[in-house]
């Protein structure tokens, strides 16, 4: 299961991820535990023995016990629910309910649904099913297949008939809205928020390249990309997938919170190629940036150093660091081409 979810998290976008700005907006009931804690980056946890005003403390969202009862409108309680607010809206293809710590208090079965609006969804939204009604085992990691294509702002998890829910993790592409740019107006080409991806590192033995392309600033050294010690004479690197094609203008390596564990140098290359064809031995990459040496703890400006033709536009851009050590955020400012947006209907796994 731990290689199923690192091999989600290479390929695609947690899009309710509170890092990325997922909320829980509203739901049926939240007696023992609150819902925000659906969205959280971290891992659930379990204080045992650690009680609170509603009973054991609980690291997720859990309901009160509400089979068989009646609600205020004479109707049997059939299920609760929670309604999330996306921070990427996109397309979603796997999802994770995740019961872990929830032994015998997890909801027998989970469904969840999707809409799109642009504010909350009101009354007259319309739900369309991405998971059916499906059993859900306790202490768990739930994995399930969506098959539909339709684009999500927000979804709707229900669990029959009550219980809780550690964390809610929902694998997507993300869908990035032009409309909302100006003609001419530069971006960063490498956010996840425009669907930029970390595809493949050297190494990640701290850390996640995902991490470099954050919306926010690091928070601390772990929340960046750090990779292990080298004892040899190579260097490490990691490839980055941009959100939308388009042409360099700036780039900033952050190096904020590594003080004796930056990289010494580093370069950076790039590339034009479909799919998975710049991870590829022999992709056509070609060096952005020469050597410049790192210092602690800042942030590198480069806009002269950047070899790149004006006119040159690329899908990929790869971070050379020698020999080994930690960066914060990688920046890739440039000018977007929203005409060259063309994503898969599905990300093909690496074999």
């Amino acid at each position: 299961m731990d290689l199923e979810l690192e091999r989600l998290d290479a390929l695609y976008t947690d899009l309710v991820n509170e890092r990325i700005g997922g909320r829980a907006v509203s739901c049926s009931d939240e007696w023992f535990a609150a819902s925000e804690n659906l969205v959280k980056h971290a891992a659930p946890i379990f204080r045992e023995g650690h009680f609170v005003s509603t009973g054991q403390w609980m690291d997720g969202w859990e309901s009160r016990r509400s089979f068989g009862r009646m609600g205020p409108d004479g109707q049997r309680v059939d299920y609760d629910w929670c309604i999330l607010r996306l921070g990427i809206s996109g397309r979603i293809v796997k999802v994770d309910v995740d019961t872990t710590h929830f032994t015998g208090n997890s909801p027998e079965e989970v469904a969840l649904e999707g809409t799109w609006c642009e504010a909350s969804p009101g009354a007259d939204a319309e739900w369309f099913e991405l998971v059916p009604r499906s059993e859900a085992e306790a202490h768990s990691h739930n994995l399930f297949e969506v098959e539909c294509p339709r684009r999500c702002s927000h979804v709707r998890l229900r669990i029959f008939p009550d219980g809780g829910v550690a964390r809610l993790r929902v694998w997507g592409i993300a869908r990035p809205h032009p409309e909302h740019y100006l003609p001419g107006e530069f971006v960063d080409l490498a956010s996840v928020m425009l669907g930029g991806r970390g595809q493949r590192c050297s190494n990640m033995f701290y850390s996640s390249p995902s991490n470099l392309i954050l919306p926010y600033p690091g928070t601390n050294m772990g929340d960046g990309w750090e990779t292990k010690r080298r004892r040899d004479d190579g260097h490490d690197w990691c490839v980055v997938r941009l959100g939308v094609p388009g042409t360099i203008r700036k780039v900033i390596v952050d190096t904020s919170h590594f003080k004796g564990n930056f990289p010494d140098y580093f370069t950076l290359d790039a590339a034009r190629a479909d799919g998975d064809d710049a991870l590829a031995e022999g992709a056509d990459w070609e060096e952005v940036i020469g050597p410049n040496h790192l210092g602690p703890d800042d942030q590198h400006l480069y806009i002269d150093e950047i070899k790149a033709r004006r006119e040159s536009e690329y899908t990929h851009v790869r971070l050379n660091i020698y020999p080994d050590g930690g960066v914060s955020r990688l920046r890739v400012i440039g000018l977007p081409n929203w005409d060259a947006l063309n994503e898969p209907d599905r990300i093909q796994p690496r074999g």
